[in-house]
């Protein structure tokens, strides 16, 4: 579903990615850590074609640099830094909908599971809104867009337990074929949202292990015995 080919990227003297091979099933659900610098998020942008690289991704089978618009139908994605739009949040969602064929209702149902009344912030311009605001706004639209896949880049931070414990029941009713992509810090995202963990150090692929495994690896790498504050160091 998703194949990255010998990818690589510098930015001047620094070397961000560096031959990174992988390759994402249907129905995979892949976490992304790294030290900063590491390069998850460059590869993560990389996958959404936000940025030019030497080498190759496709997803669905077409060439993300090729055919963006195409290869990106498939894709939903929260961004971890919320644009600074300054569009009113019923603009927002209604261009979203139209984009993905949508009633805006769907997106407002999706919003009021996470503890957001879209309806009665509509005239509130998107970048006024607070950052938890924010995130629940983006993650109802990537819930509801209902793509193959779903890309999260820190996808809980700003949320409240409530609606953490609410983004994580949604995601978990997304069809079993689908696949999410998760760059995280935070245990509890990487418990309950990913099977597969890819650890990346120096722009390059260090390990490609079942999260049990990988959690396995943070404890004795970080001598410490709690996985949740060795994973707070791979942000």
């Amino acid at each position: 579903m998703i194949d990255v080919r010998h990818v690589s990227k510098s930015f001047g003297a620094v070397r961000a990615l560096d031959d990174v091979c992988l390759h994402v099933n249907a129905g995979e659900h892949v976490g992304f850590v790294g030290t900063n610098g590491s390069g998850k998020t460059t590869l993560l942008r990389a996958m959404l074609g936000l940025v030019r690289v030497d080498g190759r991704v496709t997803i669905v089978g077409t060439d993300i640099a090729v055919s963006p618009e195409l290869a990106l139908r498939s894709v939903a994605y929260i961004p971890q830094v919320a644009p600074p739009i300054e569009a009113p949040v019923v603009d927002v969602v209604r261009a979203f909908a139209a984009l993905r064929r949508l009633d805006v209702q769907v997106v407002h149902e999706r919003a009021k599971r996470l503890g957001l009344d879209a309806e009665s912030i509509a005239d509130t311009r998107f970048r006024d809104l607070s950052g938890g605001m924010k995130q629940k706004l983006l993650a109802a639209l990537a819930l509801a867009a209902k793509t193959e896949i779903l890309v999260c880049d820190e996808p809980t931070a700003n949320l409240d337990r409530r609606a953490r414990a609410s983004f994580f029941e949604q995601v978990a009713e997304r069809p079993k074929e689908s696949v999410t992509i998760l760059c995280s810090h935070r245990v509890e995202e990487i418990e309950r949202l990913v099977a597969r963990v890819i650890t990346l150090t120096d722009g390059k692929v260090e390990s490609d292990s079942p999260v049990a495994v990988a959690l396995e690896s943070l404890r004795a790498n970080g001598a410490i015995e709690d996985a949740r504050p060795a994973l707070r160091i791979v942000r």
